[in-house]
């Protein structure tokens, strides 16, 4: 359903925009309008430029030419949509939302579902009030507090993520004091703060409020203080609780995530807050739940660095029990262009930080690795020193793992043929015949399938490798598509081949290409040849004497590239599109941290500069 456009300009009319920017960066009045630092991440300054004019309803900052409304603010700095950014400033300015499409009784339905709602955040809010002050006031909390206090917490970490202490069964807890405030049972059921009997759910346990990206508190996860089972216990699955798409601590980090552009993924509350305390503030936990596509996609908004930290206990079954969804983990993140990484931890933060200080622990995320390679190691290091049946198992869900990248993320094939090649130590040519094997027996042709070992013939090591032989390396077919365009309209490429193709919007210099990107012997001296004699027409150039043992192979790419249409926009998109796949085989190639991570930015902005050529020539 569509939001009214009605309800749009309700909201831009009712959000205060001094109010809502006040929330990124601190003002002050200069004279009708307001001044502070930039909030947005990528602009720091020390003088003020950003400009807030609550008469106009519009934001402005002088330095990097940023502007808009609250809606926009809010969209921007929080990562949300147009939608959730329009029903956050409507819930927090009291602007009841109207959408397109609806009938009376839907209409009657949506309101007794959001009455419903209100009542249960507000149960919510009231709750963690009440934990939290009988956790910091009550005589009964005395264990929850030594708890706590064992752990290693400090009483403003306690007060700011608010935490709490359900009183034990048999003496009067929240159920009784919601009376009071006019919650009846049936906003606790909807907040899901009543057990199956209909009592206190959360009795004698620590609670840990978890809020969703908008700040509200949806619900709980507590620790029980004795022997009750299960040692931590979240709140149900309701309307406004869904336990895969929430991440502990999310609203307390959001800033220093954007800010730092990575973020910590943890096992534990405890871990988050311990990890806070001693300044790493980009931290969060998922409940209970392996990372999901919907927490990548939340986490992807504010950092481009991604690590999941695994406990020394779990760390060896995480990423390798089901091949599929570790795949789809991989897929998304390249899809989001987020860099995904593992780090095995030697304890669990919370106990580690105990006897060591932040710094330390952030050098601990030097030892991080690719999803790829976490995965496709762990699955070889399960069958390592194990008899042949274990061997056997573990082999054909590598396979499986390199097939689902090479089909679906073709960015990602370069590096897991790389590291399957030096898990299972075979030559290219024999993880192309294990993979061809593995691909026929998925489609039911056992007979011809049969996994190749050490025993195998060459023979059928050769037939699999020629049934390879004709595909190609994306880099190497992105060349060929580039060089086709080129030889086509050389006078459209002149300009490029001398000094490269600026992209204003995206970068500060040309993007400059040189016979060395190409994966191809052959393409990188067609190129190194038309770079030389820019500018020329194509019969000059082909009498060029390195032309003549190259005029097969010209005389095909050119005969491709007239069935392509070149324009100048075509050769942008190509270009830019070869040169982020010659910097991704780059990255795959260095083995320095900080060069990966620069390429991997360089990637992330060719692929945008691509995609608007493509746009480009499209329209035309």
């Amino acid at each position: 359903m569509r939001i009214t456009p009605q309800s749009i300009e309700e909201v831009r009319e009712a959000a205060q925009i001094a109010e809502v920017a006040s929330e990124f960066t601190a003002l002050r009045r200069v004279g009708a309008r307001f001044s502070g630092l930039c909030p947005y991440p990528d602009h720091n300054e020390k003088t003020p430029s950003f400009s807030v004019s609550p008469d106009k309803s519009f934001y402005y900052c002088f330095g990097c030419s940023r502007g808009g409304d609250a809606i926009k603010l809010v969209m921007e700095l929080k990562s949300f949509s147009f939608a959730e950014a329009v029903s956050h400033l409507a819930e927090r300015f009291g602007v009841e939302l109207r959408f397109e499409g609806r009938s009376p009784e839907e209409e009657r339905a949506a309101e007794k579902r959001n009455a419903r709602r209100r009542s249960a955040y507000k149960a919510l809010a009231a709750a963690t009030a009440y934990y939290h002050k009988y956790l910091l006031k009550s005589p009964a909390a005395e264990e929850a507090r030594g708890y706590l206090k064992e752990r290693g917490f400090s009483r403003s970490t306690i007060e700011e993520f608010r935490l709490g202490y359900a009183p034990p069964r048999g003496r009067p807890g929240f159920i009784q004091a919601a009376r009071g405030v006019g919650l009846g049972r049936e906003a606790l059921e909807a907040a899901g703060l009543l057990s199956s009997r209909g009592g206190e759910r959360f009795g004698d346990r620590v609670t840990f409020p978890i809020s969703d990206r908008r700040g509200r508190i949806v619900g709980f996860g507590a620790r029980s203080l004795g022997d009750a089972k299960p040692k931590y216990l979240n709140s149900p699955e309701t309307e406004l609780f869904n336990k895969r798409s929430l991440l502990y601590g999310f609203p307390q980090i959001a800033e220093a995530m954007r800010r730092e552009k990575a973020a910590l993924v943890v096992e534990g509350y405890t871990d988050v807050l311990m990890l806070y305390q001693s300044g790493i503030k980009n931290a969060v936990a998922t409940l209970g739940t392996a990372m999901t596509e919907q927490h990548l996609k939340t986490l992807s908004g504010h950092a481009e660095k991604i690590y999941l930290l695994f406990d020394p206990d779990t760390a060896g079954e995480k990423a390798v029990q089901k091949v599929d969804d570790t795949a789809e983990l991989t897929f998304v993140a390249a899809r989001l262009s987020a860099f995904l990484y593992v780090v095995r931890l030697p304890e669990d933060p919370a106990d580690w930080l105990l006897n060591h200080s932040g710094d330390e622990f952030v050098k601990l995320l030097d030892s991080a690795v690719s999803i790829v390679e976490y995965t496709i190691r762990s699955l070889a290091e399960e069958a390592r020193g194990r008899d042949a049946a274990i061997r056997y198992r573990v082999m054909p869900r590598i396979l499986e793992y390199v097939q689902r990248l090479i089909i679906n993320e073709p960015t990602l094939e370069q590096e897991a043929r790389r590291l399957a090649e030096d898990a299972l130590q075979v030559s290219p040519a024999r993880l192309d015949g294990l993979l061809s094997s593995y691909k026929a027996s998925t489609h039911g042709d056992r007979q011809k399938a049969e996994i190749p070992t050490t025993q195998n013939s060459s023979r059928q090591l050769v037939s699999n490798s020629r049934r390879n032989e004709g595909r190609e390396d994306p880099l190497v077919e992105a060349g060929r598509e580039l060089l086709a365009l080129v030889l086509a309209r050389p006078d459209l490429a002149s300009s490029a081949l001398r000094s490269g193709i600026e992209a204003p919007d995206v970068f500060d210099a040309p993007v400059i290409l040189t016979p060395d990107d190409f994966g191809d012997k052959a393409e990188g001296r067609i190129f190194a040849l038309l770079a030389d004699r820019a500018g020329e027409d194509l019969g000059t150039i082909l009498s060029d004497e390195r032309a003549r043992v190259l005029l097969d192979e010209i005389s095909a790419i050119r005969a491709d590239g007239e069935r392509l249409y070149p324009s100048e926009a075509s050769l942008r998109a190509a270009w830019f599109r070869f040169a982020s796949l010659s910097r991704e085989r780059a990255k795959l190639l260095t083995e320095d941290f900080d060069e990966k991570y620069r390429l991997h930015l360089e990637i992330k902005r060719l692929r945008q500069a691509a995609v608007e050529a493509s746009n480009l020539t499209l329209e035309s």
